[in-house]
């Protein structure tokens, strides 16, 4: 079939009409439902829920995006973190300007950190001002797959797992793998989207957030058992990346569990993202 060139007002007349006659649902919802670790989601001016993918409302313990229409991340998460989604949401809205491949850490359900990486962008009516946003959010995790090129990296990453309570240097990592220290950091870049330092970080804090639900160790014996040296180290690294103190994230982490003990799904999965 012949193409015949189109001006911009009758392709854009064509898309809407096209757009226009489909069913509500099928596709940025239902794409979002075939992309494995992928999560998709909307939200109105007041950062509540307006939609998402059913992916995206069962990794939060629902059977159904509907039932979340009208709710807010503080439905979800406790509310140190439902603050800073909230801001980030606000600061969308407010702005109209994008979030874009945001890394952050986050707890789940069952005390280990995981790492995301989310975009928000505004969402406009038809007279020009923002009425919402639209966000993807995904899980930066390791796989076979990653390392079937980079073997090096299995080698790093087993020994961080099996280490990360010692003193140890990003030569130290690199002389494991058998690289150097730059092509190590662009390996790390590259697969996980991270530093081999953070990386390390990420290992010791997700040691120490499990011990901080699971014991009732002191702060100081946890942060020494979990490579930080000392509580003030461990303290730093829990303001910088989860912006809450290890005292408060215990307390914060068990009040979550206790109101959601009827979920399956994790406490929360930072909607920004």
């Amino acid at each position: 079939m012949e193409s015949l060139p189109l001006d911009h007002t009758a392709s854009d007349t064509m898309q809407r009409r096209f757009l226009s006659s489909l069913r509500p649902g099928q596709l940025l919802e239902s794409l979002f439902d075939n992309v494995p670790g992928a999560f998709f989601f909307v939200k109105d001016i007041e950062s509540r829920f307006m939609g998402g993918s059913l992916s995206f409302a069962q990794t939060l313990g629902e059977v159904s995006i509907d039932v979340m229409i009208g709710r807010t991340d503080y439905d979800y998460s406790p509310d140190f973190l439902a603050d800073g989604f909230y801001a980030d949401d606000q600061r969308v809205i407010r702005t109209g300007q994008a979030i874009t491949n945001q890394i952050e850490l986050v707890p789940s359900a069952d005390g280990s950190l995981d790492w995301l990486c989310t975009s928000k962008i505004p969402l406009f009516g038809e007279d020009g001002s923002v009425v919402g946003l639209a966000g993807v959010t995904r899980i930066i995790r390791d796989s076979d797959s990653v390392y079937a090129d980079h073997p090096e990296m299995r080698k790093i990453v087993d020994f961080v797992r099996e280490h990360y309570r010692e003193k140890l240097s990003v030569a130290d990592l690199a002389k494991v793998g058998g690289i150097s220290v730059s092509s190590q950091e662009r390996l790390f870049k590259k697969t996980f989207e991270l530093t081999p330092l953070m990386y390390l970080r990420r290992t010791r804090l997700n040691a120490a957030c499990k011990m901080l639900r699971d014991s009732t160790l002191g702060l100081a014996e946890i942060a020494v058992q979990c490579g930080f040296n000392d509580q003030t180290n461990m303290t730093r690294a829990f303001s910088q990346e989860l912006k809450i103190t290890p005292l408060k994230y215990r307390r914060s982490f068990s009040d979550a569990r206790s109101s959601r003990s009827g979920r399956s799904g994790p406490i929360v999965l930072r909607s920004q993202i």
